[in-house]
């Protein structure tokens, strides 16, 4: 099959490493060196002026100037760097032109050069999605004519939103090679050689939704060339049914055949039309990283796609983050799942850390409450994003805390032994009932405080690191990958799988066997064969390995929401699901926890020490009853925490080989150190 950008090697991370970047000779994956150890990102607002003017939005007012003005000042700048920030964040560009915003862009320049004199890095605000064409068709009035921006099968332009009064935003088109050309020599180069960033984040990372299609001749042209490169002419036959893509289109939506009532995808056009849109996301953003680091290879790039909020990214917007994040240092989220414990649910955004470890991004979010720094602290290893005000009281607790224990933070490796693999077809072509499942699945390991990773296609190569793989409704599954799970277990790894698993490939055509029943077939110990898909599990082993089938994960509730504002939930049969992970896990997990579900785990290893954070998503109350067993023996340990001044020491028993620790009260957040 031929390959194109989205059908990259599989990537394998170093196993001491965070940065799957590290080593790379391609500079669209590089990790800068200055960021390795964590940063504290606070300042200006990132709205210019004539941006806050043109929108005016309800809260604005004119003589709010001078507090803009003031953001760029050194006496600011200098309140940030005493404070303990490392990085300043500054507005930069918004969309309206080089021309239109280079006065502002030149006076950023200067509030960068003070960042600097004091030993700090610059972030700078470039947005990425907007075109506002009032003042950009002013200065190139080719891009009114070659038609940079997006438009609809009707030819009007896709606009961003916001309010539903910003229709000045096109959207701009990013398979319009003019539109990115300009983006890349007037915009990225300035920001870049003049302005002097450290770090460029690239706002409004996304695409529009399904509804909008963008139908610009440019974009259905990178479309056919994207299927001609991708597929021979026997493998298009084998996927359409016919060779000549010439005139195959984005998809169309009527009354009759509304996009929201689509579940489950598949129509093999609609689905190189995800992959499609995910690749133009993925291979723009990586011309765009490796420009910017042609000029200054230390650049740290990050965008806004926000994280695994429990939908299906890749059909809303583009996104593929497995992908898009080979190519970014950075991902910011904004959804509303600050930590908090409701109905019996840990609602947090564990789920967006673990996707940056294992893409060797840091993530960055709002913080405000004990809470949010607690969570993101023991998941993400560094304090990240702190506002536009000097940190001050709750914010300048846990920096304070961040920097004086940054040793606990860094040169650390993930000691996880369980994780949940996310396919891309499989998600990416299901709606619903796969994310509904993950989701699940992801919420009964957090809350039975079983340490996991969350892992992806390309993480294929590096299976033998865990001795649990769990696979939720992963229905769509590629030769290949079916291949490295079968490879996985044979070697001694455990294998936990739901629903329809391995049921489709990754085209979602239908096998003449499902996987967890080839796997039964292929196995020595199975004197009788067991039908699946019935209400029953089935467990046996596989080589050196376990294997074991769960009918489903029982859905508590019917009203189910997916997106920004996702129901989450624990299954009725959590621990069904448990009792599975650990069966399978005949290795063993180097950790067991035995805690109230509202507490929260995070497990790393140093050279001779393993680091255990424990977080509280009750915040209204203290957790108590916690045991920690961990696998080895343990010389002393001891704990650090926002709450108290100095370490205090951890009583532990021993248990033959196994270390017992018991926690009496935990807070918000306590970090456990075992010496080994």
């Amino acid at each position: 099959m031929k390959t194109f950008l989205l059908l990259i090697p599989l990537l394998v991370l170093a196993s001491d490493s965070l940065y799957a970047q590290a080593g790379t000779a391609d500079p669209a994956r590089y990790t800068p060196e200055w960021i390795r150890q964590g940063f504290a990102d606070a300042g200006a607002t990132h709205e210019p002026w004539i941006f806050q003017v043109r929108r005016n939005n309800p809260d604005f007012n004119q003589w709010q100037k001078a507090d803009y003005e003031y953001q760029l000042t050194e006496p600011y700048i200098k309140s940030l760097f005493e404070a303990g920030i490392t990085v300043y964040h500054v507005g930069c560009y918004k969309g309206f032109g080089f021309q239109a915003e280079k006065e502002y862009m030149d006076k950023v320049a200067k509030a960068v050069a003070i960042a600097h004199k004091y030993g700090m890095k610059a972030d700078t605000y470039v947005q990425w999605n907007n075109l506002a064409y009032e003042t950009f068709f002013a200065e190139m009035p080719e891009a009114k004519s070659d038609i940079w921006y997006q438009i609809d099968e009707n030819g009007k332009p896709l606009m961003l939103p916001y309010g539903y009064q910003q229709s000045f935003r096109y959207r701009p088109c990013f398979n319009n090679d003019g539109y990115m050309t300009y983006y890349k020599e007037k915009i990225i180069r300035y920001v870049v050689e003049v302005v002097k960033t450290d770090f460029i984040h690239f706002d409004n990372f996304d695409l529009n939704s399904p509804a909008s299609a963008d139908f610009n001749p440019a974009t259905i042209a990178a479309f056919h060339k994207f299927l001609e490169a991708r597929y021979s002419k026997e493998q298009l036959m084998e996927r359409f049914g016919f060779s000549d893509v010439s005139y195959l289109l984005p998809p169309s939506w009527n009354v009759e055949n509304p996009y929201e009532k689509m579940e489950v995808i598949s129509d093999p056009a609609i689905q190189e039309w995800i992959d499609f849109r995910c690749h133009t996301m993925s291979s723009r953003l990586a011309e765009c990283a490796r420009f910017a680091r042609g000029l200054n290879r230390e650049i740290v790039i990050e965008v806004n796609p926000h994280g695994l909020v429990g939908s299906n990214r890749a059909w809303e917007a583009g996104i593929n983050h497995s992908d898009l994040m080979q190519y970014t240092n950075v991902i910011w989220t904004e959804d509303d799942n600050n930590p908090r414990w409701e109905n019996g649910v840990a609602i947090g955004k564990f789920r967006h850390f673990k996707l940056g470890r294992t893409t060797g991004n840091y993530i960055m979010t709002y913080c405000g409450k004990p809470s949010d720094f607690a969570e993101n602290l023991a998941l993400n290893r560094t304090i990240g994003f702190l506002g536009t005000e000097v940190p001050s009281g709750v914010a300048k607790q846990y920096l304070d805390f961040w920097q004086k224990n940054k040793d606990l933070f860094t040169n650390v490796t993930g000691a996880e032994k369980v994780a949940v693999l996310r396919s891309y077809p499989s998600m990416a072509y299901n709606n619903r009932e796969t994310q509904t499942e993950v989701n699940m699945a992801e919420q009964v390991l957090q809350q039975r405080q079983i340490p996991f990773d969350i892992i992806f296609d390309q993480q294929l190569g590096r299976l033998s690191r865990y001795n649990v793989i769990v696979l939720a409704d992963q229905e769509s599954l590629s030769d290949d990958t079916e291949k490295a799970l079968k490879s996985f277990a044979r070697d001694g790894g455990g294998i936990v799988m739901t629903r329809n698993t391995g049921k489709y490939d990754n085209w979602r055509r239908l096998r003449k066997i499902s996987f967890p029943e080839e796997l039964q077939a292929e196995s020595d110990q199975v004197s009788k064969r067991i039908l699946f898909n019935t209400e029953v599990s089935v467990s046996f082993d596989y080589g050196k390995g376990k294997v074991i089938y769960l009918p489903e994960l029982s859905v508590p509730e019917k009203d189910i929401r997916l997106g920004m504002e996702t129901t989450w939930m624990m299954p009725e049969n959590a621990n069904e699901l448990e009792s599975a992970v650990y069966w399978a896990a005949a290795k063993g997990l180097p950790l067991e926890v035995k805690a109230p579900e509202w507490v929260g785990i995070s497990h790393d290893s140093q050279k001779n020490r393993e680091i255990i954070h424990l977080f509280n998503y009750r915040n209204t109350s203290n957790a108590g009853a916690i045991t920690l067993e961990f696998n080895g023996t343990v010389k002393h340990a001891w704990a650090v925490s926002p709450g108290f001044e100095s370490k205090r020491v951890v009583p532990l028993t021993s248990e033959g080989q196994r270390t017992v620790l018991r926690i009496s009260d935990l807070g918000v957040y306590e970090i456990i150190v075992l010496e080994k």
